[in-house]
């Protein structure tokens, strides 16, 4: 098994001949988008794609799935990423939450936008927490996730991943969330029933100090949360992605690999750059 990183929570994972897919973005650098919903004010939501994507949906050929942390956010679905996802020669499924493979399965909307119909039909295969689907030589669980706190709109229409590859690695992929009770149980059953080899936490602190009522929030971890979700798990490997390469990202990417090294993770820790490779 290998993971390549193309930036924020898009990784290409490959076991044997399947594919998979994670959070497709795919825009291009500079790309401006509002988070909010439509009554806020631009400002209290708005964000900015800041790099490069180092591979072209085109370039990387089929895929078997994409696993979609959710599909309402254009950081972990952009445009292009649901030009390549509509596509059904080039995505066999979308494996994701409930409320998003109900939206993506509706018929394409006139003006596409996070969070409308692109058509997908049955390809777009929806699981609760704890659920399981077969993909290949895989079993993938999704995993209970909340994507800020527990007021704000949405924050539990987000999943995480467990991949079991038969005789194989077992990976564990966060989704945006941030750390509360459930997942902390959630991570705790899992190390106990068998560890963990590779946890791919998605990192940033995202925030939007600007919104009334969300100034001191997060939606994803910081690297403390990462940092203890790792230790619950007790990984072998320890991947951050979801780090840098936003406008909305609160925590500095140094700041976040400092934070490893003084947890005496170094060793464990490995941060690609955009289309560096990782093999299991």
């Amino acid at each position: 098994m290998d993971l390549t990183y193309l930036g924020t929570a898009t990784l290409v994972l490959r076991i044997g001949e399947t594919r998979f897919l994670t959070d497709p973005v795919f825009d291009e650098e500079g790309t401006a988008y509002d988070f909010g919903p439509w009554f806020a004010p631009r400002s209290w939501f708005a964000t900015e794609k800041r790099y490069v994507t180092p591979e072209s949906p085109a370039s990387l050929g089929p895929f078997d799935a994409v696993l979609l942390s959710h599909d309402h956010h254009a950081d972990n679905l952009d445009m292009a990423g649901r030009a390549l996802v509509a596509d059904e020669a080039r995505v066999g499924r979308v494996v994701t939450t409930v409320p998003s493979a109900r939206r993506l399965a509706r018929p394409a909307a006139t003006r596409d936008a996070p969070g409308r119909g692109l058509g997908l039909g049955g390809r777009a295969v929806g699981l609760a927490p704890g659920a399981k689907t077969r993909v290949g030589p895989a079993t993938v669980t999704t995993i209970v996730a909340r994507h800020g706190p527990g007021y704000a709109p949405q924050a539990h229409e987000v999943t995480g991943f467990l991949i079991d590859v038969d005789d194989g690695p077992r990976v564990w992929i966060s989704g945006d969330t941030v750390l509360f009770p459930a997942l902390e149980g959630t991570l705790a059953e899992i190390r106990r029933q068998r560890p963990v080899d590779l946890a791919v936490v998605h990192c940033g602190a995202v925030g939007f100090p600007r919104a009334p009522g969300f100034r001191r929030a997060r939606f994803t971890f910081d690297a403390a949360e990462a940092i203890a979700a790792c230790r619950l798990l007790d990984a072998k490997t320890i991947l951050p992605i979801h780090r840098s390469g936003w406008a909305h990202f609160q925590q500095p990417e140094d700041d976040l690999r400092g934070a490893f090294v003084a947890a005496g993770l170094e060793e464990r820790t490995r941060f690609l750059e955009l289309g560096g490779t990782l093999e299991l």
